[in-house]
């Protein structure tokens, strides 16, 4: 079986011949390079599907190198390999499109997963392509019918064409169509993503390039993926100088992503106008909605043609998929399509196959005509059904086998109508312990920033993990581990470190609380000791985690339910205090009493899901006093730091900042706890109590409830 084709690329033979030996014989093609010079020569012949690329090398190093084949053919993936890692040249890498980062010495196991991977993720850059009319234009929408219109028109055409709209709109798959159906249809397509011309619009070497991307003896199409990825000034000059360069043989096609406000269509125009280029504007999959069920059949009719058994959409699964948004568009939808075929293991595909992101977003209950009237036959149903069962089961204590009989179904048909509805007990929870799945990221991502306390650049490689790991925290220069668990906590004095021999994980805190809130179970973190603090909320690190795609894992895991009263502290200390009782769901209210100009402040907060934690905490950022930075510099934590990233407050008022809420103070602190609170390694059930509490407070807190539930 061929499972890729692989070429391997190090001055080190030893790590050829055994990396050879071991892909060979999990069925890949291998192929070897002992410099970057020989590896460039390989791909313009052999055109692997992953390039395993060590950074120091002789000659042309890993770097130079991966930015050579993503000039040559963007499509190839390129995994970088380094023994000295550090966040750095995990960042240029990443900028130049690489596929992942992996250190030594090399985990056997983390290479085959990520080459696998790798494979998969260019195999999907390969549609097949029949006809004009494929599955990115499956629909009767006005609006696809017009793109249908306009690449036929693109296609008998040699002039620039610009494809503008949002990402997961099928820009990429529009381009390859147009040079198939083409007048040079026989000549050659050249895709370049404009991510790896980045190092070289910084540098202004655009003439070397061009005769990289444009040689003499090319003729056929070249396509210049992700406009917007180059600085907005050097867009321009640069598209002038390549229709320059070119010779009539070669046409250019270039995407930009965009997300149709009036302001992005009238930059594309005048763009198009500056380059005398046409515009094909690919509508977002909530403008054409009419055309989502016939997309997600074509996309099941796939997935059965490569060995599953015929299935089908439940309605309430054909009601969520024509109601979501779909941010992602048709990638998304392709991707939500194809994991729910492979989770289902019937004839029907339920809402309970989809991911939670999805069914999270989708309110049912909210759907609603204004009186309170739902708005479409399958909300109506679904609401009642939800009801219904709801009604039954609290009259039968939650016993299931009684319910079932109650209510005319099996067990195990109503223990998936409870998941698919996510029904939860109103139950002490002492009574039940319910059962979640555990979570994961889909694939690596990297944030790159400056430590709060030392103000150095740092930043993070974020990985997925399989289930049972656990969130872990890693070092880029050596394969030791720190566990986000109480027991390795070594220190919470301004924010929460922790430390395992050589490996420390400071200022975690904000992170934490969005791993909490999106509940992700298993992941790790590659970090140089310090977790950048952004701007000093959670945001970034929410918008990281949906850039990485959250993914529910098959093994379960039980949430932390509250079964008694917890605390630290007397209520009125003025040094703190902090409580946990038992709750049916996770709450944290708060009191701040700080002098003028803070003053005393109060916020409940309760948590729904990722999207209320987004909205009302995620953006609150941390805080500090004027008066306090000579004592923090002498304690060595303000050296170099950022406090442009903290809301800073003298005697009268905040002085480097606008709020972003009136009690963003307290909705910090409030962040600070759900971060903390997640050291039990579990998402919590239960109702949060504090006053004027700090770190301490809260890991102490966590120590008492692991003493009984860890």
């Amino acid at each position: 079986m061929d499972k890729g084709h692989v070429l391997i690329v190090d001055d080190e033979r030893e790590i050829l011949a055994s990396l050879e030996d071991v892909l060979h014989d999990e069925g890949y093609r291998v192929e070897r390079a002992e410099s970057g010079e020989t590896a460039l020569q390989l791909v313009r012949t052999e055109t692997p599907d992953v390039v395993l690329v060590d950074v120091w090398m002789p000659g042309i190093d890993g770097i130079k190198t991966l930015q050579a084949v993503k000039e040559s053919n963007a499509d190839i993936e390129v995994v970088v390999m380094s023994g000295h890692g550090n966040i750095e040249t995990a960042v240029a890498a990443t900028k130049l499109g690489a596929f992942n980062f992996i250190e030594k010495p090399l985990s056997i196991d983390t290479v085959l997963r990520i080459v696998d991977s790798a494979v998969q993720a260019r195999r999907a850059k390969e549609p097949k392509v029949t006809d004009v009319v494929d599955v990115m234009l499956d629909g009767a929408s006005k609006g696809i019918q017009r793109v249908r219109r306009a690449i036929r028109r693109a296609a008998k055409d040699i002039g620039p064409l610009l494809i503008a709209g949002e990402r997961g709109t099928g820009k990429r798959f529009i381009a390859r169509m147009i040079h198939k159906n083409g007048i040079s249809e026989e000549e050659g397509f050249r895709p370049v993503h404009c991510r790896s011309l980045y190092p070289v619009a910084e540098a202004g070497e655009w003439e070397e390039t061009l005769e990289r991307l444009v040689p003499a003896a090319f003729q056929g199409t070249v396509y210049l993926d992700g406009l917007e990825q180059l600085p907005m000034a050097e867009r321009e000059g640069f598209l002038a100088r390549f229709l320059g360069h070119a010779t009539d043989s070669i046409r250019l096609l270039v995407s930009l992503d965009h997300m149709g406000t009036p302001k992005d269509k009238a930059y594309v125009r005048a763009l198009s106008t500056q380059i005398g280029a046409d515009v094909i504007h690919l509508p977002s999959l909530r403008e054409r909605k009419e055309d989502i069920l016939p997309l997600a059949n074509r996309f099941l009719n796939e997935c059965m043609e490569i060995g599953r058994y015929e299935k089908k959409f439940s309605e309430d699964v054909i009601a969520l998929l024509e109601d979501y948004d779909w941010p992602g568009n048709i990638a998304e939808l392709k991707g939500v399509v194809t994991k729910a075929a492979y989770a289902s293991q019937g004839s029907e595909i339920q809402i309970a196959h989809l991911p939670y992101a999805i069914r999270e977003a989708s309110d049912f209950e909210a759907d609603t005509s204004g009186d309170d009237v739902p708005s479409h036959f399958n909300v109506a149903r679904t609401q009642w059904e939800r009801q219904y069962l709801s009604f039954h089961l609290e009259e039968h204590g939650w016993d299931i086998n009684k319910t079932a009989q109650a209510v005319g179904m099996t067990e195990p048909a109503l223990k998936r109508k409870i998941k698919a509805y996510d029904i939860e007990p109103v139950l002490p929870a002492s009574a039940t312990l319910r059962e979640t799945s555990q979570r994961s990221i889909s694939k690596s991502v990297v944030l790159y920033g400056r430590g709060l306390h030392s103000g150095l650049k740092t930043g993070l490689i974020i990985e997925p993990l399989p289930p049972g790991s656990g969130i872990q925290f890693g070092s880029l220069t050596s394969p030791d581990i720190v566990r986000a668990n109480v027991d390795f906590v070594d220190g919470t004095n301004h924010a929460t470190n922790l430390r395992n021999g050589a490996v420390t994980a400071r200022t975690i805190e904000h992170l934490m609380s969005a791993l909490h809130a999106y509940k992700i179970s298993n992941i790790l973190i590659k970090m140089s000791e310090e977790v950048p603090v952004m701007d000093g909320s959670a945001v970034e690190f929410c918008r990281l985690l949906e850039e990485a795609g959250i993914e529910d894992q098959k093994e379960k895991r039980e949430d932390l339910w509250v079964d008694k009263v917890y605390e630290i502290g007397e209520p009125a200390d003025e040094k703190g205090y902090i409580r946990i009782e038992p709750a049916d769901s996770f709450s944290v209210s708060y009191l701040i009493d700080y002098p003028e100009p803070i003053g005393k402040q109060t916020y409940l907060y309760e948590h729904k899901n990722a999207s209320s934690f987004q909205e009302e905490i995620a953006p609150a950022r941390t805080f500090g006093f004027v008066s306090e930075l000579e004592s923090l510099e002498k304690m060595g934590l303000a050296e170099g730091g950022r406090w442009d990233n903290v809301i800073l407050v003298d005697k009268a008022r905040v002085v480097n900042t606008q709020l972003r809420f009136p009690n963003e103070f307290v909705r910090h602190k409030i962040l600070d706890v759900i971060g903390d609170l997640y050291l039990t390694g579990r998402p919590i059930r239960g109702k949060v109590t504090a006053e004027r509490s700090g770190h301490r407070h809260n890991v102490a807190l966590v120590k008492k409830l692991m003493e009984v539930h860890g």
